[in-house]
């Protein structure tokens, strides 16, 4: 993830709004509060600007570019092998795009993770794809991550690589997370909160050459 410069705030009623956009990593930008993640998820995305997508990040808007296309494959794969398995499921159902709110007693965040499995009304696990360009600034990534963690409901988070074949899933466990890391063609991705597990390689087809 790119970190954001605000520029000038546009005010709309009682609130003001500070859009981010893409500046160096070593600039302290995000120093405007308002709005919260219920009225951040209520507003339509057009009126933030004309970025593909928007998070709400400590208070301050934070858009987001287009993914790649191989994003867009993996994500498309992902998709499709997620909603078969989940076709008959009493309560879970997969999201692409909705909103993920950390339970911080300041609601300042909410998270768009790239797909989302709902059970009973929470979210139950949160996949993203990481692109290259997220990979070059893991505190913002990491920081993501505890906010994925902190949402009520959640069970697991899914990262799925974009330029090799590797996923890190994180799984609850009590009040802690373990790690697993899977990267073997022949492995299988484990989602034992929702009772489905998904090929690694097919979340690669006609992304990578091993996989065409």
């Amino acid at each position: 993830m790119l970190d954001l410069r605000p520029v000038a705030p546009v005010v709309r009623g009682t609130l003001t709004r500070t859009v981010l956009t893409e500046a160096p990593m070593d600039t302290a930008a995000r120093n405007v509060r308002f709005l919260d993640a219920d009225a951040f998820l209520r507003t339509d995305q057009s009126e933030f600007g004309p970025a593909w997508r928007y998070e709400l990040v400590r208070g301050s808007i934070v858009a987001h570019a287009a993914p790649s296309p191989d994003h867009g494959a993996i994500l498309g794969d992902l998709a499709g092998e997620i909603r078969s398995r989940l076709r008959g499921h009493p309560e879970c159902r997969l999201e692409v795009g909705s909103g993920a709110v950390p339970q911080y007693e300041r609601r300042d965040t909410a998270r768009i993770p790239d797909a989302t499995i709902r059970c009973g009304g929470l979210p139950r696990v949160l996949f993203e794809v990481i692109s290259p360009s997220e990979l070059q600034h893991k505190r913002d990534w990491d920081q993501k991550r505890a906010d994925l963690q902190a949402v009520e409901g959640v069970q697991e988070i899914i990262e799925i690589f974009q330029d090799e074949m590797l996923v890190h899933a994180y799984r609850r466990q009590g009040a802690a997370w373990t790690f697993e890391s899977i990267a073997s063609p022949e492995a299988e991705v484990r989602l034992p909160s929702v009772g489905i597990s998904v090929p690694l390689a097919a979340l690669y087809e006609r992304v990578l050459p091993e996989t065409e």
